[in-house]
């Protein structure tokens, strides 16, 4: 075998201590937009869902408040119907106990007629009594409903005197329960005036036509003043001895 034939391992070559490496290539840069970078991204996916939440909860609050609007508005409408068809016997009440109990204490109306009228009277407050507590009328008008209410039983009690005055013989007697019947009338006349009152207000602020009142329920004064107590009767003073 010749000596070329062997096989010789093969060396390395040898890198000069002198060289210089390679120079590094920087990557280049690429500029993402800021609408596409992940977080921003991200942050305006919330944003967007925040206002679809919020515009869904608005619209909500006021699909509600308006169907809450509506109900309350057809029940007051309701209720100021039936309040009307009222104001009629109530305007006969009030035209009548204006000159009735007088004509009969003075001897012009008979005890028959003046007990016919008064049980007329009762009856028409009873029945106006029993509508006020068995209706259910919306928070809006339960202040005017309430007034109603008290303005009726008080009328009730004036009446219950007037009908108690045609009961006795006594002219005196008479005289005085028809004052005091009367005079509570004419107190319940205040409290149905405020009722009038706060009721039309809101029937206004439903935008609802407001029935024109009776007008003897606007000529019906307040109550009158009461009388001021007797003075007191002098007290004797002794001779001197």
């Amino acid at each position: 075998m010749s000596p070329k034939s062997r096989a010789t391992p093969s060396r390395p070559p040898v890198r000069s201590k002198t060289a210089l490496p390679a120079p590094r290539v920087a990557p280049k840069r690429i500029r993402v937009p800021w609408h596409r970078r992940r977080p921003v991204q991200v942050v305006l996916a919330l944003i967007v869902l925040g206002l679809l939440v919020l515009a869904v909860t608005q619209g909500l609050s006021t699909w509600h408040h308006h169907q809450a609007t509506m109900k309350a508005k057809k029940g007051v409408k309701a209720f100021d119907a039936a309040y009307q068809t009222e104001l009629t016997p109530l305007s006969n009440f009030f035209t009548q106990v204006n000159n009735s109990p007088q004509q009969y204490v003075g001897g012009v109306m008979p005890q028959a007629t003046y007990a016919t009228q008064t049980a007329q009277w009762l009856a028409t407050f009873q029945a106006l009594g029993k509508q006020l507590s068995d209706a259910s009328p919306p928070r809006a008008i339960q202040g005017a409903r309430g007034l109603l209410l008290q303005a009726t039983d008080i009328f009730i009690d004036g009446v219950k005197e007037l009908q108690l005055a045609g009961t006795v013989n006594d002219p005196k007697l008479r005289q005085t329960l028809v004052d005091q019947g009367r005079t509570v009338i004419f107190h319940g006349t205040s409290v149905f005036k405020n009722a009038q009152i706060q009721e039309a207000k809101v029937v206004k602020s439903f935008h609802l036509t407001i029935g024109a009142p009776a007008s003897a329920l606007l000529q019906l004064p307040d109550a009158p003043p009461e009388n001021a107590p007797p003075a007191p009767s002098p007290t004797p003073v002794p001779s001197p001895s």
